[in-house]
Parts: C-alpha cells; structure tokens; sequence
C-alpha cells in the first residue's frame, strides 16, 4: 500500500526533514559509522522531500524567494570572535543573534519577544521565569542542544561570568521535556529577561565551556560556536571580512530566507556609505552608532537609499560630579545648567535633527517617558545672576568666578574614553565654551580621555567635576540612562559606577524599576526618576537625536526599521526576502 505523507505548508516539511536528519545522525553514531558524508543525508532528504505531497508548495516557493548573501557594513573591528564578548563584529552583531541561540529580543516597540525561548512566563511575584525551548536546534559543530545546555548555561552564567541580574537565581528546574523554570530568592524574573537582550543571554555548550573558569583564554574556533541561525564559516582581518552560512535546523523565528552572511568592517561613516552608494553592501549595522548627521547629509536623495529615520532612545549626558564642590551644590548646578548652549550642542550632536532635550533626561522613544518635564532652558543671563546670589563671584577681578568661601574654582570637564573622541570632544568643547561666558573657568581633564583605565578609575571613585557619557540604545531600552548616575548599589551586588547620586530614595527606586513585575510597575518608577533628576538637577541630556541606519531598497524587500536599531535585527534573517 503506497501512503502519501501530505503537509499543510512548506515549514512542516523542513521541520519533518530535519528531524529525520538528527534521528538519522543520531543512529549513525550510536552504529559507530558516523563517518557518513553530509552530501549522502542531504541526498537522501532531497529525494524523500521530492516524493512528498505538498499542496501549495509552489506558491511558498515563489512567495519567499530567498536572499542568497546579505552584505552588511560596519565600522566595528572585524577582529574577535568568541560567543562570551560583547567586543568587535561579531559580539555586536550576535546583539541580532546572528550566530548565538538568544533566549529572546526586543522587537520593533521595545517589547520582548522569544528567540531561542519558544515561550515564557513571569509569575505574578516575579520570583519565578518559566520557559520552553526548542528540541530541534544543534550547535555549529553538529552537536544537538540539549537540555543539559540549559541548565549548565545559567549555572555558568550566575557562577562563572557572575551575571548580576542572576545573583539570587537559587534553582535551574526542568519541568519536561522542553521546559524549564528559573526560580528566584528575589522579584528578579522581569529584571533578567529585560536586561538580558544586551548581555550575550544566549545558550553556552556544556560540551565546549564546561571547567572553563576564563573564558577569555578559549579564542579559537569552539569560542564562535552557537546554536543560532548563522554558523561562522570563515574570516580574513587583512580585508576585514567574516562570512556565514545558514543553519536551517535553528529557524527558531520561522524559515531562514537568507542563505548566507558577509559581514564587511570598514575604517570610518565615510567610507561605509560610500560603499552603500556603489551597492557594495546592502545595509548597515552598528550597535549605539547610527550614522552622523553630517554624513547622512552627503547621501539624501541618492536613489535605492532608504537613510533608516527614527527617533533615538539613547542620548549624550552630562552628570555633576556631587562628591565634591561645587557639584555637590545645587545651585551651581542650576546655574551651569542655564548657561549651556543647548541649539549648539543639538547642532554638534546631531545636525540639524538635533532636539533640545527636557530636564528628565530620557527621550519621548523610551518606556516611561513623563511629558509632563519642561525642556531643559538656555539663559546665560539668568545663570550669571544665580552664580551670583549662591556667592560664586569674581573677587580678583580675573573675569573667573571664585568658590562661596573666595579659593580658586577651575572645573575639569571629562568625555568619555572612546577610541573614536572626535565627537566627545567637539561636545566637551561646547560645554567649556558655554561655561567660560558665563564665568566659570574650566579645563579639559586630558588624563582621563589619554588613557581608559585612568578615565574609568575617577568615574568609579566619583573624581570629576563634569562628566560627559552616552547612553547607547540597549542600555536605554531597559536599564536606562539613570544606571550610569547610580553612586552606590544595593546589597550584595558587584558593578562599575560612574555616578555620584548617593540618595537612598533614588537608589530604591531604580531598584524597583528594574524589580518591577509589569510594565506599569516599571513605568511608574521610571517617571520618579526623571522628576527626581529633573528636581534636584543631578544630571542632563544634552541632546536628543534623530538616529539613521540607512540600506539598499533595490535588491531585498521585508526590511523592518527598528527604532535606534536599524534594519538589522533578530527579525531580518527570517522575514527579508530577494524582489
């Protein structure tokens, strides 16, 4: 009797072929002749796929025509490759889950979708993450992801790497088959799967990483093996170039569509959008760094460009250093405040796009944001006249104010180590300028932005008068701006601190934002954050951006524009498509 085996649609045919595939891997080595050619099981699976019944598959055929090879252009160092960093290429791509079995990502709107999670679910207390995965993905060396994986992965994650938001992770539970459930000593279930979408949450092989205490020392090829949709198939630093190739088994958001990956490092903006503009890469990706105003300039209007337009949700700050004087007054705070050119730092920062940002810090494109904050205020003649009344006066008649109790005042003003400064410090530069009209004499702290170790060392210990920092877009996504001005952590937990806020209040409640069980519970904490800074002055955008992420509209449709992301996302390797 001849059956015919009859599937509903394309996916269910793959999703059966691939598990032929593991059963017949699967046999082949417990036979002990695991040496069978890959080209004979793909044959084997062609030939049972050819014979199959499948109504409609013509028409899933030509309704996903599939991407041969997405160029993507980056200005990351294509250098590193290892699935515990976050550094160069590779560890900023993997953001995407490129070559790594993310557990989940943040779609479009900021929420949180599964990846390699089919599913999950906060309990009501928030102690307890309950999740599937699937039974079906393998890692790149052909090794099946077992459930195992699972557990050895958050046991080395809360042991090993000391992940802080896994600090009160008491229990790894598997529940069955393909589930499992975290349990928590504290409500840190909503915290860790929020903060989890930047900090490489993803499946870790026990059969690679299992006795590896530094990790950082593993830096050959078993360091990029994962189990996402992407394998690393070579690299050459000379020219810059990683490429990778589709693994079809870990199609954890629907059928790959694009079949293979060229990842294309280039020296700076300028050079990348003109290999934009000759069609030599089809989109751009690089985490927290959209293209600059003035270079997105150059490029509009050029036909079969999209320039990738949407808000940022990061920003530059400027935090007061309140360890010492004068930041520790909140009057020269103020005044400061008032006396910087808030149209010419837009205008550094982002060009025309530039918004002059309001006194809570965070942008309207965050979660939480409170309009109800008025915008930050440029009046130099308004901060003379309080510097005056708080008694910061010039007593010697250098046209240089002196400190309430008459000693010298010369405020150090600190960007951010970078090994790209340019920026930084054209902002630095506004912010002296503003300060000097108005009286307030100030040098740039050249220790600090010569050398990262120094520059991190006075942030932590608080040594800085003006810091300049940004909040990249991941950070702002969950954690937000206000970690960077955090002075002291709660009990037990290990971190870098670049702020001088110290308020007890402040500190509970970012706290019980990141703790929070819902959406309304973080919303909530979130606006006491701003109307606190927005109150006491602490700290301040200087700039509210526009960000672009351009790409090619000529070749591929399905593009998704993830706001201060780009159209490079968890999404793209399923959904984008060949005209």
């Amino acid at each position: 009797m001849e059956t015919a085996l009859i599937w509903k649609n394309k996916n269910e045919c793959i999703r059966f072929c691939k598990k032929i595939k593991f059963l017949i891997s699967h046999y082949q080595k417990m036979k002990g002749e695991y040496k069978m050619k890959k080209k004979l099981v793909s044959v084997l699976l062609a030939t049972m796929c050819m014979t199959m019944v499948i109504p409609g598959m013509a028409n899933a055929e030509e309704a996903k025509k599939h991407v041969e090879n997405l160029v993507i252009g980056t200005t990351a160092e294509n250098n590193k490759f290892s699935s515990q960093t976050q550094a160069d290429a590779f560890g900023r791509m993997n953001y995407n889950g490129l070559t790594q079995g993310n557990f989940v990502y943040r779609d479009e709107n900021n929420e949180v979708q599964p990846y390699f999670f089919k599913s999950f679910e906060i309990s009501e207390d928030g102690k307890e993450l309950s999740f599937t995965f699937p039974l079906d993905a393998v890692w790149h060396d052909g090794e099946p992801v077992t459930s195992e994986d699972i557990v050895f992965t958050f046991e080395y994650m809360r042991d090993v790497k000391k992940v802080g938001s896994l600090q009160h992770l008491e229990t790894i539970e598997l529940t069955g088959e393909d589930s499992c459930v975290l349990k928590f000593s504290e409500p840190d279930a909503y915290y860790w799967i929020n903060s989890s979408c930047n900090n490489n949450a993803c499946v870790y092989a026990k059969h690679i990483w299992e006795g590896i205490e530094d990790y950082s020392s593993v830096t050959g090829p078993e360091a990029a093996i994962g189990c996402g949709p992407y394998k690393l198939v070579s690299s050459d630093q000379d020219s810059q170039t990683s490429y990778y190739e589709a693994v079809p088994e870990n199609d954890f958001l629907g059928e790959i569509t694009v079949d293979s990956v060229t990842l294309q490092s280039y020296s700076d903006e300028s050079t990348l959008m003109m290999a934009m503009m000759q069609g030599d890469i089809d989109a751009m990706f690089n985490y927290a760094n959209p293209i600059d105003a003035p270079i997105i300039d150059t490029v509009k209007g050029t036909p079969d460009i999209d320039l990738g337009e949407s808000p940022f949700s990061g920003c530059y700050q400027l935090e007061y250093g309140k360890d010492r004087a004068p930041g520790n007054d909140q009057n020269f705070r103020e005044a400061a405040s008032l006396a910087l050119n808030y149209e010419q730092l837009a205008s550094t920062i982002n060009g025309e796009y530039g918004e002059i940002p309001g006194r809570g810090v965070i942008p309207p494109s965050c979660k939480g944001y409170d309009e109800t904050i008025p915008q930050l205020e440029y009046n130099p003649q308004k901060a003379m006249e309080l510097l005056d009344e708080a008694g910061y006066q010039d007593v010697d008649g250098d046209g240089y104010r002196e400190m309430p109790d008459g000693s010298p005042m010369d405020i150090s003003v600190t960007p951010q180590y970078s090994s790209s400064m340019d920026l930084r410090m054209r902002i630095a530069e506004v912010v002296m300028k503003s300060l000097d009209e108005v009286g307030i004499k100030n040098h740039l702290d050249e220790e600090s932005i010569a050398n990262s170790e120094v520059w991190e060392d006075n942030m932590t210990k608080g040594n800085y008068d003006f810091s300049i920092t940004l909040t990249t877009s991941g950070m702002a996504g969950y954690s937000s701006a206000f970690r960077y001005f955090m002075g002291e952590l709660r009990e037990g937990e290990s971190s870098w601190l670049w702020g001088t806020i110290r308020d007890e209040g402040f500190k509970n409640n970012y706290y019980a934002m990141t703790q929070a069980v819902s959406d309304e519970e973080y919303i909530e904490n979130s606006k006491k954050l701003q109307n606190y800074v927005s109150d006491t002055m602490s700290a301040q955008a200087l700039c509210w951006e526009t960000a672009f992420f351009p790409y090619r509209t000529d070749k591929y449709t399905g593009w998704n524009n993830y706001p201060s992301w780009g159209v490079i996302n968890s999404r793209t390797w399923f959904d984008l498509t060949a005209k």
